[in-house]
């Protein structure tokens, strides 16, 4: 029973939380003719139903640690990519289904389903640096890495393991030590990057002013097509820092908890 209600609260909150962003997002974004009552239900509406998609991915997470398969990513992948388009086309106040998104590290590749399907990628730069940050020095995880479409990367005695833990994940880019890899380690971290891409709307909030702004400069708007700036870390972390201060326990933290409680490493 415990398990059950557990599993409702984490629907509500996704579900809750696409419904939030995409309604606030829906009003940032209100067309001039549109509405303020309509534009912010139809953002609440198609943000919901994300956040039931991002929290079904996130469950089938939970079947790595059982069966501790790594096979079982790359559906909760679909789904997760599924559901965190909608929320940004709620959030961006699309109207529309056409714009959905994969990303396999710092590799967003868009389909569009306007007048004929068309397929763009984009980098993102921050998990670009923060791969290549990650990559200095330590062993690149081939197999799982295509086993998960997660970039993986190993190494038992890195600088950037300040604690005893034995895997970290800095934004959607994941690092652990050899000698205590178990499969729910790795589910652990792939919850936190979709913690990454959850919070994707906050570029949908901010895509107005920024390419307002940059259209004033000298640089190439093709060079700027090739980019999807993920500023989506900043409020992450944010949220993740003041998390840590609401408890004694390591999952006090909510993100934490989350993670470890669908990949069953609560207890660790």
């Amino acid at each position: 029973m415990k398990s059950q209600n557990t599993d409702f609260e984490m629907a509500a909150y996704n579900v809750g939380f696409g419904a939030l962003v995409g309604g606030v997002g829906a009003l940032i974004n209100k067309k001039p003719k549109q509405k303020l009552g309509n534009a912010f239900l139809s953002g609440v509406l198609k943000g919901s139903l994300g956040g039931y998609l991002i929290f079904e991915s996130k469950r089938t997470i939970r079947k790595i640690a059982s069966t501790e398969n790594l096979e079982y990513a790359w559906p909760a992948k679909i789904v997760n990519s599924l559901g965190t388009s909608v929320v940004e086309s709620a959030a961006r106040n699309d109207g529309n289904w056409n714009r959905w998104y994969l990303h396999i590290g710092f590799n967003r590749i868009e389909l569009g389903l306007y007048d004929k399907p068309r397929i763009k990628y984009r980098m993102m730069p921050v998990s670009f640096l923060l791969t290549a940050y990650i990559a200095f020095g330590n062993k690149f995880e081939l197999e799982k890495s295509l086993l998960t479409g997660e970039f993986i990367f190993s190494n038992e005695n890195s600088n950037i393991f300040s604690n005893d833990f034995a895997a970290v994940n800095l934004g959607n880019v994941i690092l652990y030590k050899p000698t205590q890899y178990t499969p729910d380690l790795i589910a652990h971290e792939i919850i936190h990057s979709y913690q990454y891409y959850d919070f994707n709307f906050i570029n949908t909030w901010t895509e107005r002013p920024v390419s307002k702004w940059l259209s004033k400069t000298n640089i190439n708007s093709k060079i700027l097509d090739f980019f999807y700036f993920d500023l989506n870390g900043i409020p992450l972390r944010a949220a993740y820092l003041i998390e840590n201060t609401t408890g004694p326990s390591y999952y006090d933290n909510f993100f934490e908890y989350e993670a470890g409680y669908w990949s069953n490493t609560l207890d660790r």
